[in-house]
């Protein structure tokens, strides 16, 4: 039972490592330095917050 797991599981990483760099080969430089800025820039956001 626990090979089926270990399987399934290193299917499920490998999946989702090639769809993340298929998804970065087709964004354009300038995209993937804006999402990679995301977390740089949060608390640049306008408004009021509580506290």
């Amino acid at each position: 039972m626990w090979q089926f797991v270990l399987i399934g599981d290193m299917l499920a990483m490998g999946f989702l490592i090639g769809l993340i760099m298929w998804m970065s080969m087709k964004q354009s430089k300038k995209a993937q330095q804006d999402c990679m800025n995301i977390p740089l820039f949060d608390e640049d956001v306008s408004g009021d917050k509580d506290g």
